[in-house]
């Protein structure tokens, strides 16, 4: 199949936009010109391309093909000359099944029970006592989560960012009232394995651990095979600012269907932040005989803004409205010299380094603050601004996407960035909100084969698509789990498999990736990364 056209591999919605992206090389060779074909040949929609564009990213100019006044449903075939996209489908309800097997990898990620597959089922894993680091004798039982990516850790901070993006996600589809995705998969029952297990994480005196795991990585193996010993790495204020926020928000969805367990969530969040008042920064660094992922932050401003959001929005508590307000003048004080981090808008950001945005979208979306409170303005100033700056990317890249950079997962950060998106799209006007939402749409189109790889980056889904991750199931059974999101292109060949198939070679950003089990920085999956593709989907179906 020709790498000239570069379409969404599953499809597009009947009322949505519809386009593909076509070498500037292919679009001059048919004169500008594009046709929508039946699989059988039959011509149903001729447009014209897009004038190129280029950018850095993609390192070639690319013509768009937009066919979003087309609205038969059906199979399909973007042609442009003699080249032909893969076979997509117009229609209704088409993600449905992307939308189930993207949040079915989390009940397979699950660790310390049962997991019940006919492939990737096994008995309970990790289910050894742990180690506490650093104080010889003391061990805890601490059973749960979801395994963290292609490893077997379990990292909070890693944790509570996915369990926040699952807790939007069905906000999202509550506020668009489509109960019939509510109804294919149950996101509370699942986001509630990862709270049981975050609750165990939590020490007497309210600070939590950074994380569990092994000692090393293991090789790929089943994870009932891995019997290494298990640690609970020391505690450190990133873990214990996100517990807090994450929980306090958690609390307010399950106190209608289950008031102990919101008890219980909000009692641990208020310990965890009774525990960041009264101590100062705990940096987090993995101990020289810890050797999994570190998940380490130099700047936890942005945590404790969020553990201060999550903790008002619960519990409606000036102290900590004046703990967050705080928080949020101190660290835009600093940024506005652009000293911190090397990014002025690292403060509104969905990372699991910088979580900033999840404590402003509390706040906004909390009822707390009136309409005219100046500090709800500066917030709704700062999203604002933000979204403004990404739809400025979007309107010139190659293929409409967010990308400033191509970071290691910069798949995950295209999702977050779409985050920003969807949050903004609440605050302007009709008109505008289209334009937003058209934005969203490019991330998830770019994902799912809208990119210059020609690659749906969902393992099990459309024509091309991710084969063999980095992802230790995967490799010990030979057989691929579906619904994972690769971590995607990483511009400066960080890891050694791909820097020996790429080094040398001038590669553009959006072509550093590597369908290779070995090369983690650019096909590793993670929870965190698949947790804001499940929010696109939502908001995309």
């Amino acid at each position: 199949m020709s790498k000239a056209i570069f379409v969404n591999q599953i499809g597009y919605l009947v009322d949505g936009l519809k386009a593909g992206y076509v070498t500037a090389k292919a679009a001059e060779a048919a004169d500008g010109t594009f046709v929508l074909k039946t699989p059988e040949n039959q011509i149903v929609y001729t447009g014209k391309l897009g004038l190129p564009v280029e950018d850095r990213i993609a390192g070639a100019p690319y013509c768009c093909a937009d066919f979003s006044d087309f609205i038969q449903s059906g199979k399909y075939i973007l042609s442009v000359g003699d080249n032909d996209s893969y076979i997509f489908e117009i229609g209704e309800k088409i993600y449905e099944s992307l939308y189930v097997s993207i949040l079915r990898y989390f009940t397979l990620s699950r660790c310390g029970c049962t997991v019940n597959h006919p492939v990737f089922g096994h008995e309970p894993c990790h289910a050894s006592v742990a180690e506490i680091y650093g104080e010889p004798g003391k061990t805890r039982n601490v059973l749960g989560g979801w395994h963290d990516a292609g490893d077997y850790g379990r990292y909070v901070v890693a944790g509570t960012k996915t369990v926040l993006d699952l807790l939007v996600a069905y906000k999202a589809l509550q506020m668009k009232g489509d109960k019939e995705s509510l109804n294919l998969f149950d996101i509370l029952d699942e986001t509630r394995f990862e709270l049981e297990w975050l609750l165990q994480m939590q020490r007497e005196d309210g600070a939590v651990y950074h994380k569990i795991s092994t000692y090393h990585f293991c090789g790929f193996i089943t994870p009932e095979a891995d019997n290494e010993k298990i640690v609970l790495a020391p505690v450190s204020t990133a873990a214990t600012a996100d517990f807090a926020g994450c929980l306090a928000y958690a609390s307010m969805y399950y106190k209608d269907i289950d008031s102990a367990f919101a008890d219980k969530l909000l009692a641990a969040a208020t310990k965890a932040q009774d525990y960041l008042f009264a101590h100062e920064d705990e940096l987090y660094k993995n101990p020289p005989e810890i050797r999994t992922g570190e998940y380490g932050d130099r700047n936890v401003e942005d945590e404790r803004f969020l553990a201060a959001a999550g903790l008002f929005a619960a519990t409606g508590k000036e102290e900590y409205k004046k703990a967050a307000e705080e928080i949020w003048e101190k660290a835009h004080a600093v940024l506005n010299e652009g000293t911190i981090c090397g990014n002025k808008h690292y403060f509104a950001g969905f990372g699991w380094g910088n979580v900033g945005a999840y404590g402003m979208e509390i706040l906004i979306h909390s009822g707390r603050l009136a309409e005219d409170d100046p500090f709800r303005l500066k917030i709704l100033e700062s999203i604002m601004e933000r979204a403004e700056q990404l739809m400025a990317k979007v309107n010139t890249a190659s293929f409409g996407t967010s990308h400033e950079f191509v970071f290691w997962g910069s798949n995950g950060y295209v999702c977050d960035n779409a985050h920003i998106l969807i949050l903004a799209a609440n605050f302007v006007d009709e008109e505008k909100r289209g334009e937003y939402y058209k934005a969203v749409q490019k991330q998830f189109n770019y994902i799912l084969g809208c990119n210059p790889m020609g690659m749906c980056y969902v393992t099990g889904f459309g024509s091309e698509s991710t084969k063999q991750p980095h992802h230790r199931p995967s490799g010990a059974l030979k057989t691929l789990m579906p619904g994972m999101l690769a971590g995607g292109p990483a511009e400066g060949l960080v890891d050694p498999t791909i820097k020996e198939a790429y080094g040398g070679r001038n590669i553009a950003p959006l072509n550093c990736y590597l369908d290779h089990i070995h090369s983690y920085s650019s096909n590793e999956v993670a929870i965190y990364w698949n947790s804001p593709f499940v929010l696109l989907c939502a908001c995309c179906m």
